[in-house]
């Protein structure tokens, strides 16, 4: 073979009918895939939220070890006067390895559960995120005004019990709270205003006993406006109430709010504003609400979490928050 022998291969390109099928092919597989990705993302998010609930369960089982009684849900600063006490939250922190936190905090002084009122509390809780006190599914901003400074608003709640109604026999109850007298506040739970609960009073067991739960989304007024409503809003995880006395003797004559807990009233993702007990500083009876589909995430006393599902029968969650219905939910 003499000279160069160049061999060529025609490769043509494609058409443009088979471009666009090309695109629409792989809009096609972007179309099936997202809904898939989405739903791992939630997955993880919500695995990531029960894991919060978990570590908070052992610091309250710590604190109950330590302690022989769980914290106090919502703490007036001095009881019978009208003074911001401190929430069941500042309890645990050194159990949520967070005790330089802890001792930052003056916990005898006036307002102490208030940073609007107390400007060393106020710098120690400025911008602080505690890790585990937010859900990551949650539209709320973690972070809230209240004065100068910002305060962590808390996707979880305490359970301080039960309201009575036809349904549910519940006599440890107060009418409560200002500014709108029309929900009730129970000591039939956990978590429960200005008295600790001993494990002893456990009547139904560790295992049928709600003690926290999601709080973060928003419910909806009958206009359609968002109100948020979760335990610490708007002052945050550090505040208890200003009011002594548990129910039923919760100072009826003031009747202020206990932040960081809540008395269960409605069904899980009840999100109708414009029910009793329910008001955005802070009603008695607000829902526990969340993001995720189906319910609820809840922290169960013997260190479980479980999904509370939306459609759950609201008697066999207020069995659940009670601590000695002498019923197995």
């Amino acid at each position: 073979m003499t000279g160069r022998a160049v061999s060529e291969r025609h490769r043509p390109g494609f058409t443009l009918v088979e471009l666009l099928c090309t695109i629409a092919i792989i809009g096609v597989l972007v179309a099936l895939l997202l809904p898939a990705i989405q739903a791992a993302r939630e997955a993880a998010r919500r695995m990531s939220c029960a894991n919060n609930l978990k570590q908070i369960g052992l610091a309250l089982l710590n604190y109950e070890g330590a302690h022989a009684v769980f914290p106090v849900g919502a703490r007036s600063q001095i009881s019978g006067t009208a003074t911001f006490g401190m929430s069941w939250w500042v309890a645990v922190l050194p159990y949520l390895e967070q005790g330089a936190l802890y001792q930052s905090l003056d916990q005898s002084g006036p307002y102490n559960g208030w940073p609007l009122m107390h400007p060393g509390n106020a710098v120690a809780v400025n911008r602080v995120l505690i890790p585990n006190l937010t859900c990551p599914t949650s539209l709320l901003d973690p972070l809230y005004p209240v004065g100068s400074v910002m305060v962590l608003m808390p996707s979880y709640v305490g359970i301080a019990g039960a309201a009575g109604d036809a349904q549910f026999s519940e006599t440890r109850v107060s009418t409560c709270c200002l500014p709108v007298l029309n929900g009730q506040v129970s000591a039939g739970g956990m978590l429960i205003p200005n008295a600790n609960v001993r494990g002893g009073q456990i009547v139904d067991g560790r295992s049928n006993c709600l003690i926290v739960g999601e709080c973060s989304d928003y419910a909806i007024d009958a206009t359609g406006n968002i109100h948020r409503v979760d335990g610490g809003f708007p002052n945050g995880w550090l505040t208890g109430t200003t009011v002594g006395g548990t129910p039923p003797q919760y100072s009826a004559g003031l009747a202020s709010p206990s932040w960081n807990i809540t008395t269960i009233q409605y069904a899980p993702n009840m999100r109708d504003y414009t029910q009793p007990g329910i008001h955005d500083d802070h009603g008695a009876n607000n829902p526990l609400l969340s993001s995720h589909s189906g319910g609820v995430q809840g922290l169960i006393l013997d260190g479980s979490v479980r999904l509370l599902s939306t459609n759950m029968d609201i008697v066999l969650l207020k069995r659940l928050a009670t601590r000695d219905d002498g019923g197995v939910p």
